[in-house]
Formats: structure tokens, C-alpha cells, sequence
């Protein structure tokens, strides 16, 4: 090195320029020659590593050389390596030889920051290809946070060597600066404390449904970290949030839902009051031909028949009656019971809600086994379907607001 720099030095003299001056020309030079040969090097042994270790790593059985070789780690270290022989041999390098050491170390100090991010995140591809447990509790939170730990410890250590200051008097003046800082980082401290606060107490999961109306989110969520959560919405639009929101605000979680295998139907019809009767005989007998009610019909008739044997019955104020919504009601809640699509271990009823001036709501309270929102509407939309249809054969009808069409046929 030292015969290349005296032949650049008497090179550039020969051109007329100053001794002084040309020892630095020659030294630049010298230092971009090196930098340009490191640079084909690496590639050189990249290309190597590339048709070689690397599709190694697909045949290998043991899990962790497999990773490493299909990791960025080995890159990394092929970078490193030629970094620290460019710094060696500049030392050569007189004339700028303060300078070179100054940012080859910057250089070489966060090389090895990459090199142990890099360990990490061969770490996490690990846990999450080959754990089970990886989509429940997911780690890479907690690798991004010792990220960021290590980016700090290092980019402390490299003012500290600029400054020529000890590490811990800077410590000293950020601990007096805290107050300053946590007003600047407040969102990323806010975030740090919610992520290990969802860890903790497993709110969110990669993979569930969760809803956020306050601020548009309503999907998948695709990815958890300690400071941001990023959702997949229905309509494909990617929402990210941060982690505090969730600590700080509620949110819905349909994954109980899924896990239970039962998913709610809550949904109303309502019923013109002035269609609700008494059953009469011939309305009886028709209602009898209905297989999924006519025992209850039989038993209730019978039992309804011995409680007025003493009653005047000549009008239905007296005793006991059956009527068409009462039965319906029954009808609905045995369809319910027989439905395979109905979850039959959970709760189901079918009841009368406050009437509000238009109609009496009939609300329909069950699970559907079906939790997938296709099937799901699907479910619902069949109930409801065959509730429509048939609910003229009780002589009932649905209450709905006057169209035009109504009032077209007014006499």
C-alpha cells in the first residue's frame, strides 16, 4: 500500500500540483480504488453464496442452519468483512487518516447493529415458520423494540466517540432532557406500554376480525407490533393504527365468534296489529296440517279446552284462547329448533318487542352455526325468506308504510 500511495504522490507532483496536495489527491484516490474493489469483492462472493449456501438451505433438514443459510445474515457479514479490510488497510492513508478511522468506525458500528438485527430477525422468521403458536402470541414486537433499544445504544456510542465524551455523561444529559423526550416520543411510549398490554392480556391476534367504527376499521388484522396494528378492510383498503387506541377506546373482536362456532341472528319482522285474531275453528284445522306444530296444537287445545270448562266462553274476553301470533311465535321457534344451520346449544327464542307505532316487532334471537359471513347471510336470508312467504297462511300480515301503489288502489 505504502509503494501504491508514493508512486500516486509522485504521480500527481509530476502533474505540478503542490506536495501537500497532492499526498491528499493521492490519498482520496487511493481510498476510492479500495472502496470500488470492496465493492466488486463482495459482489464477487455474494453471487458465490447466492448459487451456492443459499439453495443449500432448501435441502438441509436442520431447521436452524436452514433459516440462517436463507437469511440475510451471511450477507450482512460479507459486508462487514469488507468494510473492516477497506478500514485496515486506509490506515495507510496519512493524509486523511483521522478522517477514514472516524467514519469506518461510524460505518463499522452500525454494521454491527445490522448484523444483530439481522440475528433477530432470523430469530422471528423461526418462530413464526415453525411454532405454532406464533399467529397467538406473536414476538415481533418485542424484536422490534430490541431493535430500537440497540439502534439507540449504538447511535449513543458513536456521539459519545465523536465528541470524545464518555457514553454515560450523555446518559446524564438525557436524563435531564427526559422530559423533552417523552413529549417527543409520547406516541411511541404510549404505543410501547399498549403493545405489551395486548401481549399480556391477548386482545388482538393475527388473523381476527375486529371492528373500530371510530375510525373505519372493520377487517382483518394482518399485522401486530408493539407500536402500530394494521388491518385488511372488507373493501381491501389498509388501515393502520396505533396500538394505544386500542388500550385507550374499545373495540369489537369477533374472534369468539369464530372459536365458539356460533355467530348471533338478531333481527325483527313487524306484524300489522289489526292481522292478530283469535284461532277459530276452520283456522285450527288449517294450522293442524302443520307437521312441526301440531302436537303443541293437540296438547294446547286440549289444555286451553279443561281450563274453561267452567267459563262462559260466548266471547273470547272469557277464558283462555289460542291466536294466530301466539302460534306463529311457537311455529317460528320449532322451524328455529329444526334448522341445521341453527347452533341448537345456544340460546334461542323467538319474542314480542315494545311496539313502537309501527307494527308489533316479532324479533328472532338465535346462533347460526354457519360464522363465515357468506354462509352466515346466507342463513339469515333463508329463515327469513321462508318467514315471508309463509306467514299469510296464519292469516297474518306484515306491517309496512303506504306506497304509492296503495294509494293508486283506493276506491
Amino acid at each position: 500500500m505504502n509503494y501504491l500511495r508514493n508512486k500516486f504522490i509522485e504521480l500527481f507532483e509530476y502533474l505540478n500540483i503542490k506536495p501537500v496536495l497532492a499526498e491528499i489527491v493521492s490519498d482520496v484516490t487511493l481510498l476510492v480504488l479500495l472502496i470500488l474493489a470492496a465493492i466488486i469483492i463482495y459482489f464477487i462472493l455474494r453471487f458465490i453464496y447466492l448459487i451456492t449456501f443459499q439453495k443449500m438451505g432448501n435441502s438441509i433438514k436442520n431447521l436452524f442452519l436452514s433459516e440462517l443459510l436463507k437469511s440475510s445474515l451471511t450477507l450482512t457479514l460479507l459486508k462487514v468483512v469488507s468494510i473492516y479490510l477497506v478500514s485496515r488497510l486506509a490506515t495507510k492513508l496519512l493524509s486523511i487518516k483521522d478522517f477514514i478511522s472516524i467514519v469506518f468506525s461510524i460505518l463499522i458500528t452500525f454494521m454491527i447493529v445490522k448484523i444483530i438485527n439481522s440475528i433477530l430477525d432470523l430469530i422471528n422468521r423461526v418462530y413464526e415458520n415453525h411454532n405454532k403458536q406464533a399467529g397467538v402470541k406473536p414476538i415481533r414486537g418485542l424484536i422490534n423494540f430490541a431493535k430500537a433499544i440497540i439502534f439507540m445504544i449504538a447511535l449513543i456510542l458513536v456521539v459519545a466517540d465523536l465528541i470524545n465524551q464518555s457514553p454515560m455523561a450523555l446518559l446524564t444529559g438525557l436524563g435531564a432532557m427526559s422530559a423533552v423526550l417523552m413529549l417527543i416520543f409520547k406516541d411511541t411510549i404510549l404505543g410501547l406500554v399498549a403493545g405489551f398490554q395486548m401481549s399480556g392480556n391477548d386482545l388482538i391476534r393475527i388473523g381476527d376480525w375486529i371492528e373500530l367504527p371510530k375510525y373505519n376499521v372493520d377487517g382483518n388484522v394482518i399485522d401486530v407490533t408493539l407500536t402500530f396494528i394494521k388491518i385488511e378492510n372488507w373493501d381491501k383498503t389498509i388501515v393502520t393504527i396505533p396500538a394505544y387506541l386500542l388500550v385507550s377506546d374499545s373495540f369489537i373482536n369477533w374472534r369468539n365468534v369464530f372459536k365458539t362456532g356460533g355467530r348471533r341472528i338478531k333481527r325483527s319482522l313487524n306484524i300489522d296489529s289489526r292481522s292478530v285474531k283469535v284461532v277459530n275453528d276452520e283456522l285450527y284445522a288449517k294450522l293442524l296440517k302443520i307437521d312441526l306444530i301440531k302436537n303443541y296444537l293437540v296438547e294446547k287445545k286440549k289444555e286451553i279446552d279443561e281450563s274453561n270448562q267452567n267459563i262462559d266462553t260466548s266471547i273470547h274476553l272469557n277464558g283462555r284462547r289460542l291466536t294466530n301470533l301466539g302460534v306463529f311465535r311457537i311455529y317460528v321457534t320449532e322451524y328455529l329448533k329444526q334448522n341445521k344451520n341453527i347452533h341448537q346449544e345456544k340460546m334461542l327464542f323467538v319474542r314480542q318487542l315494545q311496539n313502537q307505532n309501527q307494527g308489533i316487532p316479532l324479533e328472532i334471537y338465535a346462533f347460526s352455526n354457519q360464522t363465515s359471513i357468506v354462509d352466515y347471510e346466507r342463513v339469515q336470508a333463508d329463515i327469513f325468506d321462508h318467514i315471508y312467504a309463509n306467514i299469510n297462511y296464519f292469516e297474518l300480515r306484515l306491517f309496512q308504510e303506504p306506497q304509492g301503489y296503495d294509494f293508486l288502489n283506493i276506491e
